[in-house]
């Protein structure tokens, strides 16, 4: 019964993920199950807007015996017209997973009969959000990139999505990063055209904000050997790391930066720190908080995808929402950075909550929230954070 969701929402499914980044492009998405894959701002958005680009086959109890694949092609055929794709992307849900569809099949077939570049991505519907936006960029990028020449000044970016930055950091890093000097070829994760992507092997540098972009640098590195890092440019000193590799054509290292900090000359704090969120993220908040502000007991956590590459001591995957409760139960954090729907799983009257939103954390209902966090706009956040908690944090 570990796996047990008593207190929070079951975490979003791959299938989630599969619908963010399909959303953001020009492509179609196709997803084989029963019913639509929705949170509750989904829902509204449907009738509200025109930017969900993917839908579901309506399989029935039927189709597990028959099986699916002409319903994934009538899919198409109905939804063509309307998207006017530029590629498609089939998923399996839970039940056509069970079953065994052969969307490769159904993929070749579509091209054959469209000439339109169509692809599976390797999902089941089980899997959590995050592995959902890794496998859909990893097919994307296999699907539609074309052998070119690298630039020099040339970057992607991989793994930006709303999910994990919301809509306030991933529509304004594209244009920040280029005020810095560095070109942007193409925002895989975020809203993107087509052409940009086949382009994705001009850049000389992959910058990988999140865990989800990295199947895709590694892939786009074997193949053109573009280097990547993987570093968030959230907090004034991480920014200015950041810019200053990018300028000298070097990377990053998050393990090697934390023990060659600064923070050593500084007076440090005593307070133990937890930050629970997506890896990549909660690393940028962490550096920040020892590079700028002293601290220097600090732990980060996740329930999705851990990466041992950027973990430093202490860090660790968090398993089930018992897993959660033990660990805030066992350690006496003075001060915790996570969702605010964590917070029931908390026993502690004495720590310092600070809420940091995780879309992709709330199933249902409506999310808080997060503003822009690029550069010191993360300083500015965190010191007004602390403020309305009632204490100091230079």
């Amino acid at each position: 019964m570990a796996g047990l969701w008593r207190k929070l929402p079951p975490l979003m499914a791959d299938n989630f993920g599969f619908i963010e980044v399909i959303n953001q492009t020009e492509g179609m998405g196709i997803i084989d199950d029963c019913s639509e894959y929705r949170t509750t701002r989904e829902r509204k958005r449907r009738t509200q807007h025109s930017d969900i680009r993917v839908v579901h086959t309506e399989m029935n109890s039927e189709d597990v015996i028959r099986g699916t694949e002409a319903k994934v092609l009538k899919t198409f055929e109905n939804y063509q017209s309307i998207y006017n794709p530029q590629f498609v992307l089939l998923s399996a849900g839970p039940c056509s997973a069970m079953i065994g569809t052969d969307l490769e099949q159904a993929a070749e077939k579509i091209e054959q009969a469209s000439t339109i570049r169509t692809a599976a991505v390797k999902l089941s519907g089980q899997g959590k959000y995050d592995t959902g936006i890794s496998e859909t960029l990893l097919a994307l990028v296999k699907l539609l990139e074309k052998a070119e020449k690298m630039e020099d000044g040339c970057i992607n970016i991989l793994g930006a999505t709303n999910l994990d930055w919301q809509e306030n950091n991933t529509e304004k890093i594209r244009e920040w990063i280029e005020q810095e000097g560095s070109h942007v070829i193409a925002n895989l994760g975020g809203k993107e055209n087509t052409s940009n992507i086949e382009k994705a092997a001009k850049a000389s540098m992959n910058l990988v904000v999140s865990v989800s972009g990295i199947s895709a640098a590694k892939y786009l590195e074997k193949e053109y050997g573009t280097p990547y890092m993987i570093w968030a440019p959230f907090g004034k000193t991480c920014a200015e790391k950041m810019f200053s590799a990018l300028h000298k054509k070097e990377i990053l290292n998050i393990q090697k930066e934390h023990q060659n900090s600064s923070c050593a000359d500084k007076n440090k704090r005593k307070e133990k720190v937890l930050i629970i969120g997506e890896q990549v993220m909660s690393n940028a908040i962490r550096e920040t908080l020892h590079e700028d502000y002293g601290y220097f007991n600090i732990q980060v956590c996740t329930f999705y995808m851990f990466e041992k590459s950027i973990a430093c001591s202490g860090d660790r995957r968090i398993r089930s929402e018992e897993d959660a409760e033990k660990l805030l139960r066992e350690n006496e954090y003075q001060i915790i950075i996570a969702d605010p729907l964590l917070r029931k799983l908390s026993t502690s009257s004495n720590c310092i909550w600070i809420d940091l939103p995780h879309k992709a954390f709330a199933l249902y209902g409506e999310v808080q929230k997060l503003p822009s966090l690029l550069g010191e706009n993360l300083n500015k956040w965190m010191e007004k954070q602390w403020k309305a908690a009632g204490c100091d944090l230079n």
